[in-house]
């Protein structure tokens, strides 16, 4: 099964075609293809490029789907301080 993950771009770099995102505290880069990304845009991301632009209220939804099946497993919920705690705050990762 493959899952698409709704993140927040945070950077933009090589002129647009590639996005650092935030993904609750794991930072990630990803390729934009031809999409028109912006800083501060939510995104879906599979598998390291950007499927498409989110609206916000969309974004929230699935970030409160994550967020309850992270608890249904009984994991941390990904979006929240704990869990960027968790990842180390992830921005290691964003000059991969």
């Amino acid at each position: 099964m493959c899952v698409a993950y709704p993140g927040t771009v945070i950077a933009l770099k090589d002129e647009g075609r590639e996005a650092v995102v935030d993904f609750a505290g794991t930072v990630l880069n990803a390729r934009t293809g031809f999409l028109p990304v912006r800083e501060g845009d939510h995104v879906l991301v599979h598998a390291g490029c950007v499927l498409q632009v989110l609206p916000e209220d969309e974004a929230k939804a699935l970030e409160s789907i994550f967020n309850d099946i992270a608890e249904i497993e009984g994991h941390s919920k990904p979006y929240t301080a704990e869990a960027a705690e968790e990842a180390g705050n992830g921005k290691e990762n964003a000059g991969r």
